[in-house]
């Protein structure tokens, strides 16, 4: 599988954007969020990869970037809901009603004012097919 993002300056980028992300299988979560950032620029392939998997001249662990340590230490259980929400293009409503909460209560986690329980975690990764400890450190 391969992804290509090629953009134009964006914010906080003087030069054109232009990278690509391969392998057997890009996960979904990767996907969507060059979806939401990207929504023009980005062509997603399904082909083999021939190349081996280990990292060339070109390649950085995207952990080991400054944009996903800072994203990382930024990142709150709300900002993660809200986040999943509107990768897929639910509303407050409908995420509330798949989690079986009011849209108030499923609003204040958003907004980091209520914590995310264990149950919670649980459910939200089942609605978003991600893994709990996204939205809670177990």
């Amino acid at each position: 599988m391969l992804a290509v993002v090629k953009a134009p300056p964006t914010h906080g980028t003087k030069k054109p954007v232009s990278f690509k992300i391969e392998g057997e299988q890009i996960p979904d979560f990767v996907l969507g969020m060059l979806k939401y950032m990207f929504p023009k620029c980005l062509r997603v392939y399904d082909v083999p990869v021939k190349k081996p998997h280990n990292m060339d001249e070109e390649s950085v662990a995207l952990e080991s970037t400054d944009w996903y340590k800072k994203t990382a230490t930024e990142m709150t259980s709300g900002k993660a809901i809200r986040a999943d929400r509107g990768l897929r293009g639910w509303t407050q409503s409908v995420l509330a009603q798949k989690l079986g909460i009011s849209i108030q209560n499923l609003s204040a986690m958003e907004h980091d004012r209520r914590p995310v329980s264990k149950k919670m975690a649980t459910k939200l990764s089942q609605v978003f097919g991600v893994p709990p400890e996204m939205y809670f450190k177990f």
